[in-house]
């Protein structure tokens, strides 16, 4: 049984845009389950298929299974609705707070919550089956606890108009995506314990393999990409071993980590689930019980005493992907061993304000005391002169920004561990082009600001922030820059200034001020030498290790 737990809104002028004579001549395509037809976007010549599922419904005992067979249907269907989304809090990003205004406000790209969310949406170009173009498959962020495939700031209609098919991918959140236990492990047919999550995106990348030349696009030519939760997913992607093949570049935006894992060991997992689970509930919970569990059941308190919704409580105790060495290995787990890598052509970066929408305010402040001692105990004595503060208020905002450093110098060590290791291609940005209003003087460029760049999703749509002439240019440049490396592995083309790999040193491409500037550090290069040493001591590393 699937049991919806939201609703869709009117429908905005993206979501319907397009008429009759931008329609595709792809005509009637047949896929894994049926017939489909997609319908025009904004863009003359791009089409987009809307929810075409790559697994069946994941409720009743399907709930926290391997990926089941696509259901068909009957007839040719108009792939115009959005799929579901995967299971999530409906209320966790509402509109008049900062996530919420940013990339929720519009109810046409905000589709119901249910267990019959394992689908993809297809951004296409091709005017024929047989064009061979470049496929982009994105999986959504969301801290691995909510998010979905047709958020807003996807709407990748310019960014397929370059060239590209782009799919956005949908996947099992929370505990759905991440329960291992022995009773799951028993069932699967393929051994795998937990790592629901992971079985999806394989699952999805399968379907691509298989029916993306209907789109006119080509199985040898994919790249995957996400951005935090997705970049997390990526490098779960490169550790998994039945992935290996369907994807031959991977793009990672604001979190990059080749240093050691920390995976756990499937058996420990799935008795620390078990008895976490069992604290939740009072008692121990079979299998068949937590399937029995109604879908509305996991956003309600877990008791009268205590209040956090069981699906916060569940996720709290249960999360990570695990070692079970049949999907992830001892071995496929440590990307950090020689040429790990190899063949995987990269691209990677993060932002100059990451923490600040995500634990920040405008008005907050930092004692200098405090200050002070946070700095000592993360960088030691050298920091006085990288961060100095002077007043409260600033010091809160350089410890955001120490935060986000930190960020950024992690992408940057496994960039070029990652090209010092491998017999591939890789390149880092720094995205520094804060987008205007809503408080851009303190929020500047923050977490998840460079999607609308990347995807050059930017509108002069209601709700969305007020662009300028230097926003489109800066959002045309980066989508150019992506669409060049989804083609070839690398991001340089006719008219872009020239990106140099991190070899020898730390060469990056800063998106500033609407345009693209070669550089070799962040305008800050004391505080890039502290958290890289930050991040070499985490790691085990030395600095010669990276050249």
């Amino acid at each position: 049984m699937i049991v919806s737990l939201g609703s869709m809104g009117a429908t905005a002028a993206l979501a319907q845009s397009g008429d009759a004579t931008g329609a595709s001549s792809l005509g009637e395509l047949t896929v894994t389950g049926g017939k489909v037809k997609g319908v025009p976007t904004d863009i003359d010549g791009v089409t987009l298929f809307k929810g075409l599922p790559y697994a069946g419904p994941a409720s009743g005992d399907a709930r926290f299974a391997a990926p089941t067979p696509v259901v068909p249907w009957q007839g040719v269907k108009t792939a115009d609705v959005w799929p579901d989304r995967s299971m999530q809090w409906s209320s966790v990003n509402p509109t008049g707070e900062f996530w919420g205004d940013e990339f929720y406000y519009d109810q046409a790209f905000l589709p119901p919550i249910s267990e019959n969310a394992s689908a993809l949406n297809i951004f296409t170009p091709a005017h024929s089956r047989d064009e061979k173009l470049p496929v982009y498959v994105w999986i959504h962020g969301g801290a691995n606890a909510h998010g979905y495939g047709s958020e807003i700031e996807f709407w990748a209609s310019k960014l397929a108009e370059k060239g590209i098919i782009v799919v956005t991918a949908q996947y099992r959140l929370g505990v759905f995506g991440e329960l291992a236990l022995r009773e799951l492990t028993a069932e699967n047919a393929r051994g795998y314990s937990g790592n629901q999550r992971d079985q999806d995106l394989i699952a999805a990348l399968e379907w691509v393999r298989d029916n993306i030349q209907q789109f006119g696009g080509d199985p040898q030519m994919v790249t995957i990409g996400g951005q935090s939760a997705g970049s997390r997913n990526v490098y779960s992607l490169l550790r998994a071993v039945p992935a290996k093949g369907l994807f031959k570049r991977a793009v990672m935006q604001s979190t990059f980590r080749i240093g050691p894992a920390d995976e756990a060991p499937a058996a420990d997992a799935e008795t620390k689930n078990a008895a976490e689970i069992e604290k939740i509930f009072g008692k121990p919970m079979s299998l068949a019980e937590l399937r029995a569990i109604p879908a509305q059941r996991f956003f309600e308190p877990v008791s009268a005493s205590d209040d956090r919704l069981l699906y916060y409580a569940l996720r709290s105790a249960i999360n990570g992907d695990t070692i079970d060495d049949k999907m992830i290995t001892q071995q496929s787990v440590d990307l950090m061993r020689e040429g790990a890598l190899d063949g995987i052509d990269i691209l990677t970066g993060a932002n100059a304000d990451e923490r600040t929408s995500l634990q920040g305010g405008p008005d907050k402040t930092m004692p200098l005391e405090e200050y002070a001692a946070w700095m000592e105990e993360r960088y030691g004595p050298q920091w006085a002169t990288a961060y100095a503060a002077g007043d409260p208020r600033n010091a809160y905002r350089l410890q955001l920004r120490a935060g986000a450093d930190e960020v950024m110098a992690e992408s940057m060590v496994s960039a070029r561990y990652a090209k010092a290791h491998n017999k591939n291609n890789v390149w880092v940005y720094y995205f520094d082009n804060g987008p205007p209003g809503r408080d851009s003087e303190f929020y500047g460029s923050f977490h998840s600001a460079d999607l609308w760049y990347f995807f050059n999703s930017l509108r002069t749509e209601e709700g969305q922030r007020p662009w300028s002439e230097k926003d489109f240019r800066m959002a045309d440049t980066m989508s150019s820059y992506l669409a060049n490396f989804v083609k070839t592995g690398n991001p340089n083309g006719e008219g872009l200034p020239e990106w140099e790999q991190p070899e020898g040193e730390s060469n990056m491409m800063r998106f500033a001020d609407g345009y693209a500037y070669p550089v070799t550090s962040t305008p800050y290069p004391s505080r890039d030498e502290l958290n890289r040493d930050l991040v070499l001591e985490r790691y085990g590393l030395e600095a010669g290790q990276l050249d």
